[in-house]
């Protein structure tokens, strides 16, 4: 049974041909949340793999016909934190879905709740309420009193949940947008950030075309600050005797990232081969690691809403491990070529203790990439 509200075509939804979209993409670019659908079938198979799990579901129609649609029930590692199995459902259960529609006429949905016909027990649905956390601890530290950005001796642990998935310049009021950047009037992108009119221009065209050439959908590593809001999260590798700090990136394709921390000199972008992830050199001040980089491509976005950057990048970012749990992180952002000055954003960092960062290749999920 397929019930879909608000205004879709059935018909056209029903025999297009079954290219999925691809979970690397926006939530805002591949579904449409004002297009809610209902759907009631059985399961005939399950991918519970990073970075995103879904479930496909044969669905009869009024008329007879079967189609089959893929399911998207959220990231396996978040929903076995959440409580959710994999055995809580298996194929050939007929299951019950209240999901988001996908745009583009493709048989697709983002689950809301899925429930057994039968039995009409949930098998997932939102995050139940955590409880409040206890005070975090103080932030460790190396025996010479320096801040660990990494775990406590002897322990694990990474840096998870950013919280935010955007940047915006800090002294922003309050921007109406989604949670992957998509701006609710578009006349509010003079308000992201002091753009110049061709990089207005272009951020604007990515907001109209719903991020839907989000470069991070096809597997492009996410650059620049973006690098620390992806899925899966990052960890730290400081090596003092090598004289640089490892970035390991659990999203993406678990790329890396090199702070080299031995005193050389920043240079210029000219002077660097262009890469993601830049030629970064940090030094302390006090307890705030401060990095700065040159040397970026032109390939990535700064954030997930689409903002440009040109090869004259040049970044300055600063990490502060205020305590065990939390990490504050703040990037000037100096590209002349592509803001009319230089300007701030940021965000917070949530630590994830006593775990290490689980595997996470976007191709596991190539499937659903067109």
């Amino acid at each position: 049974m397929i019930k879909i509200v608000g205004s879709f075509i059935i018909a056209g939804l029903l025999f297009t041909a079954p290219g999925f979209t691809s979970p690397q993409r926006p939530y805002s670019s591949t579904y449409d949340t004002t297009r809610s659908v209902k759907l009631q079938g059985v399961v005939t198979r399950i991918d519970w793999v990073n970075p995103t799990a879904f479930v496909f579901v044969d669905v009869r129609d009024a008329a007879g016909a079967v189609s089959n649609w893929a399911v998207e029930i959220g990231s396996p590692i978040e929903l076995e934190r959440d409580g959710w199995k994999r055995s809580g459902l298996q194929i050939g259960d007929a299951i019950n879905v209240d999901g988001v529609a996908a745009r583009g006429g493709v048989r697709q949905a983002s689950a809301k709740s899925i429930v057994l016909t039968k039995t009409s027990k949930r098998v997932f649905g939102p995050a139940a309420a955590r409880r409040a956390a206890a005070p975090p601890s103080p932030a460790p530290r190396w025996p010479d009193g320096k801040i660990r950005l990494g775990p406590p001796a002897g322990k694990t642990g990474y840096w998870g949940a950013a919280s935010t998935k955007v940047l915006v310049e800090n002294t922003a009021t309050k921007i109406p947008m989604t949670e992957d950047g998509l701006l609710q009037n578009i006349t509010d992108a003079d308000k992201v950030a002091p753009l110049l009119p061709w990089a207005k221009a272009l951020y604007q065209h990515r907001q109209r075309t719903f991020l839907a050439s989000d470069p991070y959908s096809r597997c492009v590593p996410a650059g620049g600050p973006r690098e620390f809001q992806t899925p899966n999260g990052f960890q730290f590798v400081e090596q003092k005797e090598l004289g640089r700090i490892l970035i390991l990136l659990g999203g993406g394709d678990r790329n890396w990232r090199v702070i080299y921390t031995d005193g050389r000199p920043v240079g210029s972008a000219a002077e660097a081969v262009p890469s993601y992830y830049g030629t970064s050199v940090g030094h302390w001040e006090k307890d705030t690691l401060v990095v700065e980089s040159v040397g970026y491509n032109e390939k990535f976005w700064l954030t997930s809403g689409g903002l440009p950057h040109t090869e004259a990048l040049h970044l300055t970012e600063r990490f502060t491990r205020t305590d065990l749990k939390n990490l504050k992180y703040e990037v000037t952002v100096d590209d002349p070529r592509t803001y009319t000055r230089p300007w701030s954003g940021g965000w917070t960092i949530q630590w994830v203790p006593d775990q290490d960062v689980q595997e996470y290749f976007c191709e596991d999920n190539s499937d659903f990439i067109r």
